[in-house]
């Protein structure tokens, strides 16, 4: 069994905590904003799921 030693395990729950936020603003954006959103705002979360998103992709890349 391979144990995840602590130098992975920070980059891993980091980037499972961003990919969660981002996701959770995509979905309060999608579903709970009744006016028309400029761009600008649109960028937060998904800025947020793409920086969660390339800390997963790099750290399950270089094993």
């Amino acid at each position: 069994m391979h144990v995840i030693g602590p130098r992975k395990a920070i980059p891993i729950v980091l980037g499972v905590a961003l990919v969660g936020a981002g996701l959770l603003g995509f979905g309060y954006m999608q579903f709970h904003v009744v006016e028309p959103v400029s761009i600008k705002l649109w960028l937060i979360p998904i800025t947020i799921l793409a920086a969660g998103a390339a800390i997963l992709w790099e750290d399950f890349k270089n094993p």
